[in-house]
């Protein structure tokens, strides 16, 4: 993913882990508005195929959303150049999930 360029085309076939302090969901880019998540939170797993919206903001930084199936919505700006991504997420019950990680990309 060194030359990852603005267009989400560019990222279709990365797979990627999203390292948080609390867990580290695997995204997998099935085209620019398909993405496999999978995750264990807790007791929790998500592993699911969910539309998504993926928009290039620049060279290697992409904004990504998508709604699972328990009603998580989540929102990443991922930089991959600097291997950065923030996660926004509301959660089924309300709450609101914000955190920072890396971008581990998966070979």
């Amino acid at each position: 993913m060194n030359d990852v360029r603005a267009a989400p085309a560019s990222l279709v076939g990365e797979t990627f882990d999203c390292v948080f302090a609390e867990f580290a969901p695997r995204l997998t880019i099935l085209s620019p508005t398909e993405l496999h998540v999978r995750a264990t939170i807790g007791t929790i797993e998500v592993d699911e195929v969910v539309i998504s919206s993926l928009a290039g903001i620049r060279p290697g930084v992409f904004v990504m959303s998508w709604q699972e199936r328990s009603g998580t919505f989540v929102v990443q700006v991922q930089d991959h150049q600097n291997k950065l991504v923030h996660n926004y997420a509301r959660l089924p019950d309300g709450q609101l999930f914000c955190a920072q990680g890396t971008i581990r990309p998966v070979h």
